[in-house]
């Protein structure tokens, strides 16, 4: 005999989210275990708890199978970028952008230099970790060179790295809080531009401000020199290179459809590879599904450009699904609908709903896991953006701030403790030196409470 289905007291609720989530978390921060599983093997926790308000297995594996599939758009973009990285890597457009990148590098304003050369690495890699482990060591070792104080240096790197994470379409941080918080990426990623464009622009300018007053000796540039040079000995530079950057973003702009951009942009690095590269057919699309592999004498190149791959976003997949299974559960049974309750109670406007999307994605971070929290946060503020009738681009722009770059406060987070490692400074003495992370929290807030994106939202 069924049971009468109850709704859960905010007490129970509050419990099973904890149970769940100390389950998830407390392995992966003490032992280091794959949140992903942990996130897998978090719903034997979930399903009796939530059947004990009433609920049958049916009932919540059909909570499930309901909730799984707003991840499959989000799933599906993350593996085709994968493909697109492996064939960009293969074609020399991603080291074609960074050699130029490098040539600017000027010792009297390295601060600024290394900013942009970081940023213009991170979009077009999408990944923070290595941008940091190679462009950015290779910069540590010039800024040694000019005598600058390593965390000085390290401020412009570290800053311009997680700028370029967040508004990179190539990065893991917009497809997952955007596919948590069930909007288009794309659209997530253009909706930024109006915050992180001013946030480069001004920490460019504080960089270039700090470089030009400071006092700089003879820079010793000859590891930067010997890194253009082992990209140039590695590929076939030269315009082709960046045929499948224009083919991309022009469809694009002219509004055609993501999916079939990214395609086209694979498609036609593979050509570029193929004729321009000496690579063969099949070791690209190879290169499409397990990542290019780059054999270099310089470890930096190799390890920059040996990346990419359907199967190397799987990971990343792997985590939406598991952890919208749980949420899934969770919804069936009325557990979020009852949390975000006094939350949504709480949220009336546009500039209430980013504040609290903000504090909400900081705490999560405290997990340990900058994912964690983009996930967790997605989820939960989805639910109370619907019930207040906001924006969920607003809520994605908000959770970059919150899950992302106030991560690097919280310096036992994979993602603050890897790239501090990377460059050799100490992750607590490094806060200080966050200079782009305050630009944020006050670009967003101005955005939001004087409504200088107004047009932008209304056409959404």
């Amino acid at each position: 005999m069924s049971k009468e289905k109850k709704m859960p007291s905010f007490g129970y609720a509050a419990f099973v989210m904890i149970a769940c989530f100390a389950f998830i978390m407390i392995p992966a921060a003490v032992m280091g275990a794959k949140i992903h599983v942990m996130f897998l093997l978090s719903w034997l926790i979930a399903i009796p708890l939530c059947m004990r308000l009433g609920f049958t297995y049916q009932d919540l594996q059909s909570g499930m199978i309901k909730f799984i599939p707003k991840c499959i758009v989000p799933v599906l973009l993350i593996l085709i970028i994968g493909s697109l990285i492996g064939a960009w890597c293969a074609s020399g457009t991603i080291a074609y952008i960074t050699s130029i990148g490098l040539r600017v590098i000027n010792p009297k304003y390295f601060m600024a230099t290394a900013f942009i050369v970081t940023l213009i690495c991170a979009c077009f890699t999408g990944t923070s970790f290595g941008t940091c482990g190679t462009i950015g060591v290779a910069l540590m070792g010039v800024a040694t060179g000019m005598g600058i104080n390593p965390y000085m240096a390290a401020s412009a790197i570290l800053c311009a790295a997680v700028v370029g994470d967040g508004m990179s379409p190539l990065s893991d941080t917009p497809n997952v809080i955007a596919g948590a918080s069930g909007v288009d990426m794309f659209e997530s990623v253009k909706f930024q531009l109006p915050m992180t464009i001013p946030v480069a622009v001004l920490s460019f300018l504080l960089f270039l401000v700090m470089g030009a007053t400071g006092n700089v000796q003879t820079a010793d540039t000859s590891s930067i020199t010997q890194l253009i040079d082992a990209i140039g000995e590695s590929y076939n530079l030269g315009i082709h290179c960046i045929i499948p950057v224009v083919l991309v973003f022009g469809l694009l702009i002219f509004k055609f459809p993501a999916i079939p951009s990214i395609l086209v942009g694979s498609l036609s690095a593979l050509a570029v590879a193929c004729i321009f590269q000496g690579e063969s057919l099949n070791s690209v699309i190879s290169s499409m599904w397990g990542g290019f592999t780059l054999e270099s004498e310089n470890a930096m190149v190799s390890s920059l450009f040996s990346r990419g791959g359907i199967s190397g976003m799987t990971g990343t997949c792997v985590l939406i699904i598991f952890s919208f299974g749980l949420f899934g559960i969770l919804n069936e049974c009325n557990i979020l609908d009852v949390l975000v309750e006094p939350l949504a109670d709480r949220i009336h406007s546009r500039v209430s709903g980013v504040i609290w999307v903000m504090i909400l994605g900081f705490l999560a971070c405290f997990s340990s896991s900058a994912s964690f929290s983009e996930v967790f946060t997605g989820n939960i503020m989805s639910n109370v953006y619907e019930k207040a009738g906001l924006n969920k681009l607003d809520l994605t722009r908000a959770a970059t701030v919150g899950c992302l770059v106030l991560s690097m406060y919280v310096p036992f987070t994979v993602m603050a403790a890897t790239v501090t490692g990377f460059l050799e400074v100490d992750g607590i003495q490094m806060m200080k030196y966050y200079y782009s992370m305050p630009i944020y929290i006050v670009v967003i807030l101005v955005i939001t409470i004087f409504n200088l994106d107004k047009k932008m939202l209304e056409k959404k």
